[in-house]
Order: C-alpha cells, then structure tokens, then sequence
C-alpha cells in the first residue's frame, strides 16, 4: 500500500510541476525574387493598355504562384523572410494575401522599407504569426556619401539597409536587418563602383555595431543581416585598387566578432545567384552576417536549390536556423501593429 501512495504521489507532483519549455527554434531567411515589381500589372490603365495589362497580369500571376510554392515549401517555409529586390507595398500585401497564386496570408506582418531604389527594387520583411515588429530602423538610406557623390546622387546606400527589433513568440527579442547593396552594374563594374560598395559594407558594419551595443531592452546585442550583398568572399575584380573585398569588410575585423554564417556553404562550393542561365556569373553573393552573441544560437544554414526554386528567381533562397536566447525580463510588451522608430 505504501508503495502505492508513493506512485500516487510522484504522478501528482509530475503533473503539477512546471512543464520544461522546449527551445525556440527560428527559421529566418533571404531571397531575392527577381524582378518581383514586374509580377504585378497597374490596378487600372487606358483602354490601350488594357490588353498589355491582362498579359501582364497572367503571366505575373503564374510567376507568383511559382515563388509562392517555393515559400511554402515545408521544407523551407521561413518564420522571418526578408525579401531584395521586392516590390512595393500594396504589391507585397497582394502576394501574401491572396490564396489562388500567392501566400493565402501565411504572414501576418508584411513590410516594406523605404529605399533609395530607382526601379522598384524594394527591402522587405515578412513574419510569421506571433512575431512582432518592436522598432523599426528604416532611415539609413538617407545618409549622404561621404565621398560626397556617386553616380546616383549624394546618397550613400543604393537601396537600404533597414533593421528591425523582432520579438519572437517566446519573447525573445533580436535585430533583424536586410540590405541590397549595389550591383556590379551587369558588366560595368569598375573601381569607382566598387569604392562605393565598399563604403556602403563599411557604414552597414557600424551600424550592426550600434544596434549590438544597445543593451537586454534592445536585443540584447543579438543582431542578424541578410541580404543580396553583390559580392563573392575574396577578392573580386577591382577590390585590390578600392582598398578591399566587400563581403571582408562587411563582416568586419575578427575583434569585432562578427561571423559570416554563410562561409560552410561558400566553403562546399554552393552557389546563391543561378546567373540568367549563364554559369559564368554563378556564385554565392547571398549573404548571412551575425553578432559574436548569436553565433552559437545558429544551428543550420542552408540554400535552397529545388527544381523549383531555380525557375522561381536568378537567386536560391539562403536560410538559417538559430535556436532562441530566454526571454529577457526587462522588455517591454510588443506594441500592437507595426512600431516604427526613428534611426539613432
């Protein structure tokens, strides 16, 4: 009989015990779908475009449907996709809500950042369900050159970055920051062009630094980039006369702790950008970067090179998968929708 009780009482102090929490696995993911603004027809046009329109607008619409599986690809599937090359708002809100050729509303965040891009060639994020935007970080682009001009203005950054504070559903809080920085110009790179990205690697270097230093209320110094860098690891033409390799000065010096999470795939040989069908512009310009904090919470980095992800886009998805830090205490609640903050 006391044997009995005894069970009888380990199961009661097994059921009201505290349930041990598995830990938060976050699956976060670039892609660059290529040309994505050109999915999408007008909403309205002249009589004698209407017919360009309805052209236009099947042929985006199966364009779509193809990215969508892609995304939806259990195997894939991200909890935060940050999008380059994206296109604009109200096109992206389209593409996750609609269910025939598009996302169906998988996320429940959809945003788009402002950029300097000239061709619709946007910055943007999606989350999950459960994943909060806490603060945006989104005026980079207006800082000016310090070389004082570039060829397309006074501006510093082609398109981006833009950051934001994401809280995740078990309250962990980390930066997330996507970028697209200039391209090598489809055959007229140069030194001057490669001065410039070297210049936009450097400043988005100190502007992960930044965000890292601001404490437990503000990530926690835990701090992710992704994006289409334009730019393989090593030396590339002209990088020797513009004073570095782009992708080396991005990650910054090995003090700083910063770790390039996409070097094991660079490293097998793997390619990121299929090259408009030519192999001679395969390689791996798609870029992971995270803070000396992260680096051991990231479990998997992978590309995902699928039948039909190689029809969907001229760049591969690229993801990685981090297992969360405990919430910090200190945080303050998620605000409801999406928060915005100014640059600091």
């Amino acid at each position: 009989m006391t044997h009995c009780r005894t069970l009888v009482v380990l199961l009661f102090a097994s059921i009201l015990a505290p349930a041990t929490t598995r830990a938060e696995d976050i699956k976060i993911a670039t892609w660059n779908v290529g040309n994505f603004h050109q999915h999408f027809a007008p909403t309205s046009q002249p009589i004698q475009d209407r017919e360009l329109a309805r052209w236009v607008r099947e042929h985006g619409e199966r364009d779509n449907w193809v990215a969508a599986q892609v995304i939806k690809d259990p195997a894939f599937n991200p909890d935060v996709l940050v999008i380059c090359e994206c296109c604009e708002q109200d096109e992206l809100d389209r593409f996750n809500k609609n269910k025939e050729w598009g996302l169906g509303g998988a996320y429940e965040t959809v945003v788009v950042f402002p950029t300097n891009s000239e061709r619709h060639q946007q910055l943007g994020l999606m989350l999950k369900p459960g994943f909060k935007i806490v603060e945006r970080r989104d005026k980079y682009f207006e800082e000016k050159d310090p070389a004082g001009q570039n060829e397309r203005g006074d501006r510093l950054f082609a398109r981006g970055p833009a950051f934001a504070l994401v809280r995740a559903p078990s309250g962990y809080q980390f930066w997330v920051g996507v970028t697209h920085q200039k391209s090598k110009g489809g055959g007229g790179n140069n030194v001057d062009m490669t001065k410039w990205r070297n210049r936009e690697a450097t400043r988005t270097h100190q502007i992960i630094k930044e965000l890292e230093s601001l404490g437990p209320t503000k990530g926690n110094g835990d701090v992710v980039l992704l994006g289409d860098m334009n730019d393989e690891l090593g030396f590339q033409e002209y990088e020797q006369e513009a004073g570095g390799d782009t992708t080396a000065m991005l990650v910054g010096p090995p003090a700083d702790g910063f770790t390039l999470v996409t070097k094991p795939l660079i490293d097998a040989g793997k390619i990121s950008f299929g090259g408009y069908y030519q192999s001679r512009y395969r390689s791996f310009i798609d870029q992971v970067v995270v803070t000396k904090e992260m680096k051991d919470q990231v479990k998997d980095v992978q590309v995902v090179q699928t039948p039909v992800s190689s029809i969907a886009s001229d760049h591969y998805p690229v993801y990685i998968v981090i297992t969360a830090d405990p919430a910090t205490a200190a945080v303050a609640p998620a605000p409801p929708g999406n928060a915005t903050g100014a640059n600091q």
